[in-house]
């Protein structure tokens, strides 16, 4: 079915329940709706960003939408609900969704997302959460995802876009990594069977040119623990995802956030080929705490910011830009091309 018809459905839905909910009604239908994404059309310019206090100061949406990306991706931390119960959680995406810098950049920018610990329950919570069901209900109300999207379905808020007619198709799979997530000693297994088998299945038969994965925590650093979370605390499944992209042989790019500060990585896959991690922390706070990794390209960045995917396409493949910029100025960070290339 034609994602825009899925997406006009579900803005729909969600000024129902904003128009129950507040008494407002007349002057929210009035508002000119979110944007509508044509999956035929290539991906140019992917945009995405992690690490949201919606308290905070959101006029940094404007800088975001100077860059014209066809797609915004939340990696989670969209609002900060530690201890929340589920109304006050539902309202405090509300509240952002209403936030007049947002609204403006979502009537011109298409949006999808998932979650991470902060707007799913509370610091490092895992799927053991009580009101994760509540906490996914909001989620996808906010995202305005219509109420027969599959995701509806899943055990969690893992989702699968295509953009682009064959030849220049991306493919975006968001990853849940806090609904089934456990940390009992005897099973820390971060995705849970059903996703695995979902994205076993995604990866298996994609058609598309482009594969770019979002992952709420880091995938490739060496560094956890002490509170820090990543795959590498989750090593089994960290290794299965590597071999499946491997198995899956095109071109990826993984976007991460949450650790609240921003780089780039990259590392070999077992056929040969690599792989690039863009890590952007956070849009309204960072740290510039220095963690060592290895298969880290250039500087880490410390200072606010967001990240973009700059897609080029060539007839022998996708052509990739990474970059990270600032959410405090109209200023790039670092840029980094990404060829995808054999040993």
């Amino acid at each position: 079915m034609d994602r825009r018809r899925f997406v006009g459905q579900g803005a729909l839905g969600l000024a129902s329940l904003l128009m129950a909910g507040r008494g407002g009604g007349a002057e929210r239908l009035q508002e000119k709706p979110s944007a509508l994404i044509d999956a035929q059309k290539p991906l140019s310019c992917l945009a995405f960003g992690s690490c949201n206090r919606s308290l905070l100061d959101q006029s940094y949406w404007k800088l975001i939408a100077r860059e014209q990306p066809d797609l915004w991706v939340w990696l989670g931390d969209t609002i900060y609900a530690d201890g929340a119960l589920p109304d006050q959680r539902r309202a405090m995406f509300q509240d952002l969704f209403r936030n007049p810098h947002y609204t403006r950049f979502r009537q011109q920018v298409p949006i999808i997302g998932t979650w991470d610990d902060h707007d799913f329950a509370g610091d490092n919570q895992d799927g053991r959460f009580r009101d994760k069901l509540a906490s996914k209900n909001s989620l996808l109300e906010f995202l305005e995802i219509p109420e027969d999207h599959p995701v509806w379905g899943h055990q969690g808020v893992y989702q699968s876009y295509s953009y682009g007619p064959q030849g220049q198709k991306t493919q975006v799979i968001l990853l849940d990594l806090r609904f089934n997530m456990d940390r009992q000693k005897n099973v820390h297994s971060l995705l849970g069977d059903l996703q695995w088998a979902w994205l076993e299945a995604e990866l298996k038969e994609s058609d598309a040119d482009l594969i770019v994965i979002g992952s709420s925590l880091n995938v490739l650093s060496p560094v956890n623990g002490l509170g820090l979370e990543g795959w590498h605390g989750f090593r089994q499944d960290k290794a299965r995802l590597l071999e499946l992209l491997s198995a899956c042989g095109k071109p990826t790019v993984l976007l991460s956030g949450d650790r609240h500060f921003a780089e780039f990585a990259a590392t070999r896959l077992s056929n040969g080929l690599p792989v690039y991690e863009i890590m952007s922390s956070g849009l309204t706070h960072a740290l510039g705490i220095k963690l060592p990794h290895s298969e880290r390209i250039g500087e880490m960045v410390g200072l606010k910011n967001f990240g973009l995917v700059h897609i080029s396409w060539e007839t022998n493949g996708p052509k990739i830009t990474l970059e990270l910029r600032s959410t405090e100025r109209y200023q790039s960070l670092q840029a980094i091309h990404a060829p995808f290339t054999e040993v």
